[in-house]
C-alpha cells in the first residue's frame, strides 16, 4: 500500500509526513513515537497515553499475547484495541526481540502475522532475524536470507487492510544495509524498520547509527515510511529525523522509570542526584526531586514515566516546527553539543549530506 505515507514538509532528510492506517481509519502525523505497552507491565494505561500525551500510534508485542494464554483468549475475542482500551492505531511486533534474546520462538511469520490480523492489529511485523552489530559477514548474509524468507512468506499472506513492516537488516555492513533495503522495498510490504540498532544506541555508537541508516535509506524510495526500531531517547530524535527516520519505539519511558531514572533532550538524570527539575512539564512543576523520592514504588514510577513521556513528545514537537521552520540542522547541532558521540553522530550525517 505505497500510498499509505505522503510527506508534506522536509528539511535535510527530515520530513513531517502523513501515515495512513486504513484498519484503524486514521492518520498518524510523522515523525512519531510509538510507546510500546507490554500488557502484562502497564506503567500508564493505554487510553492515559491518547487522553494526557496525545499518543496516535502506539506498539505492543504480538508474540507475548500469543504465548500467553488469557491474554490470547482475551484478544482474539474482544480485539486488541479494546483489550488495551486504546483509541488510535496500534502496531505489533511478532517476536523477533524474543528471538534475538533468547534465540528462538516457537511461532512462524505466517501463524504470527494471522494472529495479528486475527485480533485486530494495524499494522504488523514478519518474523525477521536481527542480526546484531560486528555480526561477521556470513552470519549476516545468512540471517538475510532467512529475513528475506520471511518477508515472502508475508507477502503470502492474506492481511486485508492491514499494514505490514518489511525489517531491514544487515548489522554494520553497510552494504548488506542497502542490498537488504532495496530487496524490501521491492516486495508488497509498507513500512520499513531498520533493526539491530539498540546495540548501537545503547554503546553511545550514534555515527554507526547514522551510517547504517544512510545505508537502508539508498535502497529505498522517498515514499517509504522509515521506522527505527527500539529507538526512543529524546536526545536522539533530531539527528535520527535528519538522517531520514519518521518512526521510533521504545518502552524507556517505562523503563527508566523503573530504575528511578529521569529522560531529558541531553542524557539522563538519576533521580537521587537531582536538587531541582529541569523541566517545566506538570509532573516537575507540581513536585519537587525530594517530594519525589518519599513517594511509594508504584507512584514514583507513575509519576516519572509521565514526566520522560512528556519530554519525549515535547522533543517530537520541537523536531517537527524545526522541519516547518527549515532549521533542522541546527537543532541537531545544538542537541549535539550535550554529548560527545553525539556529536560523532552529528559529523556523520554531515559526512552524508
Amino acid at each position: 500500500m505505497r500510498d499509505a505515507f505522503e510527506v508534506r514538509h522536509a528539511d535535510a532528510a527530515g520530513r513531517i509526513g502523513e501515515l495512513r492506517v486504513p484498519r484503524a481509519g486514521a492518520t498518524v502525523e510523522t515523525p512519531a513515537i510509538l510507546p510500546v505497552v507490554n500488557p502484562n507491565l502497564v506503567t500508564v494505561e493505554p487510553r492515559r497515553l491518547a487522553d494526557e500525551f496525545g499518543v496516535e500510534m502506539l506498539i505492543t508485542n504480538a508474540y507475548i499475547v500469543h504465548s500467553t494464554p488469557d491474554l490470547r483468549e482475551r484478544a482474539l475475542d474482544e480485539g486488541l484495541h479494546a483489550m488495551l482500551e486504546f483509541p488510535g492505531a496500534v502496531m505489533t511486533d511478532s517476536g523477533s526481540f524474543q528471538l534475538a534474546e533468547y534465540g528462538g520462538i516457537d511461532t512462524t511469520t505466517r501463524e504470527i502475522l494471522a494472529f495479528q490480523r486475527d485480533i485486530g492489529s494495524d499494522v504488523a511485523t514478519p518474523v525477521d532475524v536481527p542480526t546484531p552489530p560486528d555480526a561477521s559477514r556470513e552470519r549476516t548474509l545468512d540471517d538475510l536470507r532467512t529475513t528475506e524468507a520471511a518477508l515472502a512468506d508475508a507477502e503470502a499472506v492474506d492481511t486485508g487492510e492491514m499494514l505490514v513492516s518489511a525489517p531491514v537488516q544487515g548489522s554494520t555492513h553497510l552494504d548488506l544495509r542497502e542490498w537488504a533495503a532495496r530487496h524490501a522495498y521491492g516486495t508488497t510490504l509498507d513500512i520499513f524498520p531498520v533493526g539491530a540498532v539498540v546495540p548501537l544506541l545503547n554503546d553511545y555508537r550514534y555515527d554507526d547509527m547514522v551510517d547504517v541508516v544512510a545505508a537502508a535509506k539508498r535502497g529505498l524510495s522517498r515514499d517509504c515510511p522509515v521506522h527505527l526500531f527500539g529507538a526512543g531517547h529524546p536526545m536522539m530524535f533530531a539527528l535520527a529525523v535528519a538522517v531520514g527516520c519518521d518512526l521510533f519505539d521504545s518502552a524507556a519511558y517505562a523503563l527508566y522509570a523503573r530504575d528511578d531514572r529521569y529522560l531529558t533532550v541531553r542524557g539522563t538524570e538519576l533521580l537521587d542526584e537531582l536538587e531541582y527539575f529541569p523541566c517545566t512539564c506538570p509532573i516537575c512543576t507540581d513536585h519537587t526531586p525530594d517530594e519525589l523520592r518519599g513517594l511509594d514504588d508504584d507512584t514514583r514510577q507513575d509519576l516519572l514515566a509521565r514526566h520522560n513521556l512528556q519530554v519525549t513528545y515535547g522533543e517530537i514537537r520541537t523536531v517537527r516546527q524545526a522541519i516547518r521552520a527549515g532549521n533542522l540542522l541546527e537543532l541537531v547541532d545544538s542537541r549535539a553539543r550535550g554529548h560527545p558521540a553525539m556529536l560523532d553522530g552529528y559529523r556523520a550525517l554531515l559526512d552524508h549530506a
